[in-house]
């Protein structure tokens, strides 16, 4: 589970800004909705839903674990002298445009083991980067690389053993990436550098989950299956089909990874059939493509939820509502903060602007987030921030929101607009 995340000079966000899903007050509004990891000493929240007018900062929230994510998993491939392409700074002032972008994520591990994971870099290098874990109430060093450390100097705290450690690398990789990595590597960098990989899962908003993983998992594949059936689609089942592909068609880029291309090509192989029953109860196959947008966004995203609460990852979706019915939404949401059907921890992220989710009956305060600019530059902060006199728990938090008491809104100037729409378009107009 993530606790928070901070983050500095990355896209649209200037100064340093946390995205913390820490209970800090737990209070007694919807306890169920927080999770214990670790002898009930810190409170995680299950859920968090984040909220903002259109270019407000909230995809590039979620892009920000995207791009730790990506330096994590496959920076340790890197050449020597390749650009670090994920590098996005705040660009609209002199002092952040050549600046390092810097984050820092805390987390637990499956097994519960709470981590604090330091990185900085520019285009060329990784400036800074740092990991340490908590064995008791202190935390506890595991390594530390500063601007001017090679593999020859990182230094490594006295825990750290089991493996080899020092491990080459080039100033772009991250020692995590080209650890984690590696079969001879002490298993505790292993196991950070595989929740990474295998534990956080992300769909961004025009993304497609491809089927490869979840297919070969019958219990997945089952479950996707039957939810499908109790949601109003009028569906009774799904079949899958395996199709010849043209190999002499299929073009990929050439720095395509060939787990990626191997795994495009076994979609691409398959074709999905839902059943449904006739009038004279017989069975029709639909294909995929003629179903409902909603259909087919529950059909891509479903796996990606039971794959979470059944092994315990974290989920993080921008726009989770797009093509989505509200009662779905709400329903993925509900099953994310259930302590029945979420026992190993399992947490949801997301963007929307659906305001109808944003209900005291489904989050408490600290759940949800907000994202404005100033001056071009995106804030984010919780419904906990504000007077707690005045924004209690069991407020009317959407018509609050819709009312702009919160902020966080689109700033429409109607009348401007209207004259725009009236003129003749001639620049003297």
């Amino acid at each position: 589970m993530i606790i928070d995340f901070t983050i500095s000079n990355f896209r649209s966000i200037q100064e340093e800004q946390t995205f913390s899903l820490y209970a800090e007050n737990p209070g007694t509004h919807l306890l169920e909705n927080i999770s214990y990891s670790n002898g009930k000493r810190v409170g995680v929240l299950k859920s968090a839903g984040i909220y903002g007018a259109n270019a407000s900062g909230k995809s590039n929230l979620l892009l920000a674990f995207e791009a730790l994510q990506y330096l994590v998993r496959t920076s340790g491939r890197f050449k020597d002298g390749n650009l670090i392409e994920c590098y996005e700074p705040f660009r609209l002032s002199e002092k952040t445009k050549n600046a390092p972008v810097r984050f820092k994520i805390e987390f637990f591990t499956p097994d519960q083991t709470r981590y604090i994971y330091k990185l900085a870099f520019d285009r060329h290098r990784i400036v800074e980067e740092h990991l340490s874990f908590y064995p008791s109430a202190k935390a506890a060093l595991i390594f530390d690389r500063t601007k001017t450390d090679t593999w020859e100097t990182i230094k490594f705290g006295t825990l750290f053993t089991g493996g080899r450690k020092r491990v080459p690398f080039f100033e772009n990789n991250t020692y995590l990436s080209k650890a984690g990595d590696s079969a001879d590597a002490p298993e505790m960098i292993r196991k950070v550098y595989n929740y990474f990989r295998n534990d956080v899962l992300r769909l961004g908003l025009n993304e497609e989950v491809r089927f490869d993983g979840w297919l070969e998992d019958k219990t997945v594949f089952n479950k996707v299956s039957e939810l499908l059936t109790f949601v109003d689609t009028g569906i009774s089942g799904v079949v899958v089909q395996e199709k010849t592909v043209d190999m002499d068609v299929v073009e990929f880029p050439d720095n395509l990874p060939q787990s990626i291309k191997a795994s495009i090509l076994r979609d691409m192989k398959r074709s999905f059939h839902f059943i449904h029953q006739t009038d004279s109860n017989r069975t029709e196959l639909f294909d995929l493509r003629i179903e409902s947008t909603g259909t087919q966004k529950l059909f891509r995203l479903a796996p990606l939820f039971v794959d979470a609460l059944e092994n315990g990852k974290v989920l993080i979706i921008d726009e989770l509502d797009n093509s989505l019915h509200p009662f779905i939404v709400e329903l993925i949401i509900r099953l994310f903060n259930d302590p029945d059907v979420n026992p190993g921890n399992a947490q949801l992220i997301f963007s929307t602007h659906n305001i109808s989710l944003m209900s005291s009956e489904h989050f408490r305060r600290d759940q949800i987030w907000l994202t404005e600019k100033r001056n071009g530059a995106t804030r984010f902060f919780s419904l906990a921030d504000f007077d707690k006199k005045k924004v209690k728990p069991q407020s009317p938090f959407n018509q609050w929101y819709a009312e702009g008491r919160f902020g966080a809104v689109p700033k429409i100037d109607y009348r401007s607009i209207v004259n725009v729409l009236k003129s003749d378009g001639n620049a003297d107009a």
